[in-house]
């Protein structure tokens, strides 16, 4: 995969711009302010169709705007082709592919992947379990159509079951016998759906824990070691997942009238990243937790190119600060292992970044 020509008119901070990307690594950078990070948010647009900050689509409107466009020429290797995703209030958000229209904007994914870090994602992601579950979700779902449909599926399901469960809440009564019936296809779905869910992302696992632990074995210090744990499942086929989650729904039946909502599933497990056998979020410094968050992305990219076999653009913003000289020539070491990189940086390029990266200053 890679990005050669990126178009935003508008987007953010900018009325209107446009870059080339000849080179397969690009540095942009400039002072803060300059809308470094919107560019690599605009880049990520195009391949989730949504902003990868968690930002609603009418807050990337500019001031005195009603709109966003966002467009770029890819390629997969194989061939050349226009992405472009557009939002109006009055429209709503719409993709295209080669001037075609999607059905349905989650029909973008996997069209053009990206892998995204910024500096906000070391404590969002490594701090808070939902930001967690979001990481492994957008991973997955860009590398699977039928991981996006069984969890598109899996949360309306969830929607009707927490309408029924809130309803017994406010009967006083709890489950009355029409309630229980009308309750138990839709706990048959969450079983199903949810195995499949927790399948799917176990088995992503599998494969990014070597990437992984390599990684962050190329920058920690010695006798620091990182883990990943999935918590929530201990299931490890399809049929024992589809029994614990039968199993817990049972349990906690009266607890989840008592409250209202679904208390377990995949949309309440958690991935926990340790550094010797300690929660990293807790234990580690800011220094550490980059560097766990970089080693996760870097083999994001890896897990990517192995169910696709083709590499994400890499998408890196502002990835050097809080590492010191060892950790930032490591990683441009590594860098230079995958095929394209955008990374930005608020300083002007030093000599070693000038011979890996060509630059572009946003100053002019």
């Amino acid at each position: 995969m890679r990005i050669r020509e990126l178009t935003l008119r508008p987007f953010r901070n900018f009325t209107a711009i446009h870059l080339g990307f000849a080179a397969d690594h690009v540095l942009i950078f400039g002072p803060n302010g300059r809308g470094k990070s919107n560019i690599l948010e605009a880049i990520s647009y195009l391949s989730i169709g949504k902003s990868v900050r968690g930002a609603k689509d009418q807050q990337v409107v500019p001031h005195g705007e009603d709109f966003f466009d966002i467009r770029a020429f890819c390629s997969d290797g194989r061939r050349d082709q226009q992405v472009r995703v557009f939002y109006s209030k009055k429209e709503g958000k719409k993709a295209f592919v080669d001037a075609t229209p999607l059905p349905r904007v989650s029909e973008l994914l996997g069209t053009f992947r990206t892998v995204h870090f910024s500096p906000e994602d070391v404590s969002l992601v490594l701090r808070f379990p939902a930001q967690r579950r979001r990481l492994l979700d957008i991973l997955i779902a860009q590398s699977s159509a039928a991981y996006l449909r069984y969890m598109q599926r899996y949360y309306r399901v969830l929607a009707q079951r927490n309408h029924l469960l809130r309803t017994a809440k406010k009967s006083r009564h709890g489950l009355v016998d029409g309630q229980i019936q009308a309750m138990e296809p839709w706990d048959a779905q969450l079983v199903d759906l949810g195995a499949q869910l927790r399948l799917c992302r176990l088995e992503a696992l599998n494969r990014l824990r070597a990437p992984f632990l390599r990684y962050y074995g190329r920058f920690a210090l010695a006798g620091e070691e990182a883990t990943i744990v999935y918590q929530g499942a201990k299931g490890q086929d399809l049929e024992a997942l589809r029994a614990e989650l039968r199993e817990a729904l049972g349990r906690r039946r009266e607890q989840e009238i008592k409250m209202g909502f679904t208390l377990c599933g995949p949309h309440r497990d958690d991935l926990k990243f340790t550094l010797n056998e300690e929660p990293a979020e807790v234990y580690a410094s800011e220094g550490q937790l980059r560097t766990v968050l970089i080693s996760w992305k870097l083999a994001e990219a890896r897990y990517m190119e192995e169910q696709t076999s083709r590499q994400p653009v890499l998408l890196l913003d502002d990835a050097f600060s809080e590492l010191d000289s060892g950790r930032i020539g490591e990683l441009l070491d590594i860098l230079g292992e995958f095929e394209q990189v955008v990374a930005t940086t608020p300083q002007e390029p030093n000599t070693r970044q000038e011979a890996c990266f060509e630059s572009i200053d946003l100053q002019k």
